[in-house]
């Protein structure tokens, strides 16, 4: 592959990225001027995209948006995971018991990958979905993985992430992080109190593969009326059972 191929797929990943972070449809002038790439040079990577079905076009108004072939793409890596398939009864079980929101993550590239998310029935929804990356630093789903890695890989993590602070409980440096993980690791689960966003509340375990390593986790995300409450406790009781119980289902023994 050329330089040029190089330089216009990489033109290409960025163009889909800005419209998955975007969402719904944009104009060929925002999408040119988001990437900082000239119009021309847009429209012709567009129209490669387009030709492959990786985005659709408006014919009414010329706008874009990401085709369908992605998400027929984006099935078989979940597929291809396999543990979205294993971990679903138990999410269903938690949620159903819990009358919460869940999750299942992993981490990816520094970020908390959402693999599977099921959302509760009840007036408060959370703004996330399967498919979404979280920061690290001020959620569940991330702490409780960054609990398990190294000091040093933590610290390299946040430097190329940041600690972007999201509300007035947002925890903004590694020394004041630190103590948190330590604690994360020595009782088993993670809280997070309106740190990503004011009001959210959540709980999550680690999930362990075969070897011990871990390498999902699984949290229940609500507005519990306050950490320690007895709907807190409960639904971060289940939450340790559920994570234990797909761990199993991956070939985790304790003993």
């Amino acid at each position: 592959m050329s330089d040029n191929e190089i330089q216009s797929l990489h033109r290409a990943i960025q163009i889909l990225e800005y419209m998955a972070e975007r969402g719904g449809a944009v104009t060929l002038r925002e999408t040119a001027s988001e990437v900082g790439l000239p119009k021309s040079t847009t429209h012709r990577i567009l129209a490669t995209l387009r030709a492959e079905n990786l985005v659709e076009q408006q014919p009414m108004d010329g706008t874009y948006w990401l085709g369908l072939h992605l998400f027929e793409l984006g099935c078989s890596v979940r597929q291809g995971l396999g543990v979205t398939d294993l971990a679903r009864p138990y999410l269903q079980k938690l949620g159903s018991e819990t009358g919460e929101s869940v999750c299942l993550a992993l981490l990816n590239q520094g970020e908390a990958l959402i693999l599977e998310f099921l959302e509760s029935a009840s007036a408060f929804h959370v703004v996330t979905r399967a498919g979404a990356s979280l920061p690290v630093h001020c959620t569940v789903q991330g702490k409780v993985m960054l609990a398990h890695l190294s000091g040093a890989e933590v610290r390299r993590i946040l430097r190329e992430r940041g600690m972007k602070v999201y509300t007035p409980n947002t925890i903004d440096t590694y020394e004041k992080l630190a103590p948190e993980l330590d604690a994360i690791r020595k009782q088993g689960f993670a809280v997070e109190n309106s740190e990503f966003h004011t009001g959210l509340c959540s709980v999550a375990a680690p999930i362990r593969n075969a070897s011990g390593t871990v390498c999902y986790s699984v949290a229940v995300v609500s507005m519990f009326h306050r950490i320690g409450s007895e709907h807190f406790e409960r639904a971060k009781k289940l939450t340790i059972q559920m994570a234990e119980a797909i761990s199993r289902e991956l070939g985790y023994n304790p003993q």
